[in-house]
């Protein structure tokens, strides 16, 4: 048996002690529910134990006793009860941009909600042709695609609707301290901790499909920043003081963007502006915006329902869709 067929079995084989974590499984059983040779049970275990879980294996049974905490399409998908999001996982250990691999999906007729999951980018792309810094095994770096029925003209929302999804879910384990730059960054006591970048294939008229980025730094540590970044990023173990199972943080991410895009189906970002003021970072400050045509300073005011900023400047309001805003200090 070759090296794919063991991994394949190795494959089965988990799928089937993962039911019951802790239960000794009968060997002679297993090989029989498998239709597989017990001889090769021992190397598809070794396997597994390579992939990171932890197995106990004697001469009659083998029991799992750990999981590890990787960004693969089995434990992603294990007890997931999504509709749609994320029930189409492609999984990868390291990859250039998941942007990149999701926009092949969109364009050969992947399903909506297919989801890319990297452990590493080594070309991962932010807002305003930045990079984003993916260290492999500490964050959460992923690309959902969809396939809206509402016009082109209603796909800036989504932006702040994903903002929203990932606020609620990183609440969870920092209560209090997260907020929403806006239009897209996700923020910890003032310090980056995630970034969306959301990009469209659109006609005219008509949305072929819209591909949505997010980096979230998870349990990076202060030392994996590079000293550019060790001042301006945060993550959620840095910031709770604790290690997260990245897994169930991904998953909650998951149930919580296929709530809030159901309902941006139906009514867009009305219904969810008052969650979005709660979570602004930017509402009530003195900022600067500079929208790509020029620079605007004045007091940012309140969230529209298409997800523009309201800035008040020159005894004006004004809206803005887009730019890249600070908050300007005042002694």
């Amino acid at each position: 048996m070759n090296r794919t067929e063991i991994e394949q079995l190795a494959d089965r084989l988990l799928l089937l002690i993962r039911t019951r974590p802790g239960h000794h499984f009968s060997l002679d059983r297993i090989a029989e529910d498998l239709v597989a040779d017990r001889a090769l049970l021992p190397l598809a275990a070794a396997q597994l134990e390579a992939w990171g879980y932890t197995v106990s294996l004697t001469a009659t049974d083998i029991r799992l006793l750990g999981t590890p905490d990787s960004l693969t399409a089995t434990e992603l998908s294990w007890g997931l009860d999504t509709r749609f999001i994320g029930r189409r996982l492609l999984t990868f250990h390291q990859v250039k941009s998941t942007n990149d691999i999701a926009f092949r999906e969109g364009e050969s007729g992947g399903a909506e909600g297919t989801v890319v999951v990297a452990e590493q980018q080594v070309a991962g792309r932010g807002r305003l042709g930045r990079t984003w810094h993916s260290p492999a095994g500490t964050g959460a770096y992923l690309s959902i695609l969809l396939r809206p029925k509402f016009l082109p003209e209603n796909a800036p929302g989504l932006s702040l609707m994903t903002a929203l999804a990932l606020a609620q879910t990183l609440e969870h384990y920092c209560p209090g301290q997260v907020k929403i730059k806006w239009p897209n960054d996700i923020m910890i006591l003032g310090k980056k901790v995630s970034g969306i970048l959301p990009e469209l294939a659109a006609d005219r008229e008509r949305i072929n499909y819209v591909v949505v980025g997010v980096g979230i730094n998870i349990n990076h540590r202060p030392f994996d920043f590079p000293p550019d970044l060790s001042q301006l990023a945060t993550s959620v173990r840095i910031a709770s003081g604790r290690e997260i199972p990245r897994v169930e943080l991904v998953q909650r991410f998951f149930r919580e963007f296929e709530r809030e895009y159901l309902l941006y189906q139906q009514e867009f970002l009305a219904p969810s502006l008052p969650r979005l003021r709660r979570y602004s970072s930017l509402l009530g400050q003195p900022v600067r915006l500079d929208t790509g045509q020029g620079v605007v300073d004045g007091l940012a005011v309140d969230l529209d329902a298409n997800g523009c900023l309201v800035v008040e400047h020159n005894g004006r309001r004004h809206t803005y869709s887009s730019g890249d805003a600070t908050i300007v200090k005042t002694r």
